[in-house]
């Protein structure tokens, strides 16, 4: 049975990325969800720390491409090759995961990468899928969910379904809300057929393949799926201010009235897969140029 401690050991570091990120819960909106969190990058007095936030999300990539158990083994083969070169190898690597990556196509890709971190950082769960290509589309990633992971809590054994959205079109958070809980609630529908094609198509690793393998059984007990939905936006409102906690304050209330003027077509979806899903909406300023910065 893999433990607590088991799916410790596989989460990826993401200290570095939250350090640049300022998140606050939103507990009493009174809206459908099982929790309400907002973010954005974090502000240092008045600046925001922009440069620092795209440089540790994409020093992330690697751990949403390799598992540490892959990314070893990859290592191991290239540090023997290149004569023990712990710098050759790792750019090596480095350039591996780069093709991972479509050009062209940010904003789908740095949503994905935003909600695989969120879901390791906030609830502690670790991927039983990882980045995956689509050959036949290179506009598409994968069809299904963006994200599957897992932790075990007390006798729960928890799968969270990721769901990510990222329009860097101004005025478009309604838009972009509406479809993460179109497509998380599809995927939650559907997840018994995508953990079949996942199961026996040798994209999961171990340790993580046997549990994959007992939920395809319904031979793990006591399964809850949660659903995490990341809304990252272009927010069109102003957050001068003249500190850090007046920028804070403004941040706060523009996600707050981005969620309440939401609430009316709360009712178009079934209140019961509503109250299964965490919401993470998370605003950006100057949306476009940071997608651009984060493809360079």
């Amino acid at each position: 049975m893999v433990t607590s401690s088991d799916i410790d050991n596989l989460l990826a570091s993401t200290g570095g990325l939250f350090s640049n990120v300022y998140s606050f819960e939103l507990s009493d909106l009174g809206l459908p969800g099982k929790s309400h969190r907002g973010a954005a990058i974090a502000v240092q007095d008045v600046v925001e720390r922009r440069t620092d936030f795209i440089r540790e999300l994409r020093n992330t990539m690697c751990s949403w491409v390799y598992s540490k158990a892959k990314y070893h083994e990859i290592l191991s083969k290239e540090l023997a090759f290149r004569n023990q070169d712990i710098q050759n190898a790792a750019a090596h690597v480095q350039e591996l995961v780069k093709e991972k990556f479509r050009a062209g196509y940010p904003q789908g890709q740095f949503g994905e990468l935003l909600l695989f971190n969120v879901i390791q950082h906030y609830f502690r769960a670790a991927p039983i899928l990882r980045k995956m290509q689509i050959t036949t589309n290179p506009a598409i990633e994968r069809h299904g969910a963006d994200a599957i992971h897992f932790r075990p809590d007390g006798e729960f054994n928890v799968l969270y379904i990721g769901e990510a959205k990222s329009y860097s079109s101004d005025y478009k958070f309604s838009e972009a809300l509406g479809a993460s809980l179109d497509s998380a609630i599809t995927s939650l529908d559907r997840i018994q057929d995508e953990m079949s094609l996942y199961v026996y198509e040798g994209f999961i690793e171990e340790p993580l393949l046997a549990v994959a393998y007992d939920v395809k059984r319904n031979a793990l007990k006591n399964v809850v799926y949660d659903i995490v939905c990341v809304v990252s936006y272009a927010e069109v409102g102003g957050k001068a201010g003249k500190n850090q906690a007046e920028v804070e304050g403004i941040i706060r209330n523009i996600v707050r009235d981005r969620m309440l003027g939401y609430a009316d077509s709360f009712s178009k979806f079934d209140p019961n897969r509503l109250g299964k899903i965490h919401f993470f909406v998370m605003p950006f300023w100057d949306f476009k140029g940071i997608l651009k910065e984060f493809e360079a």
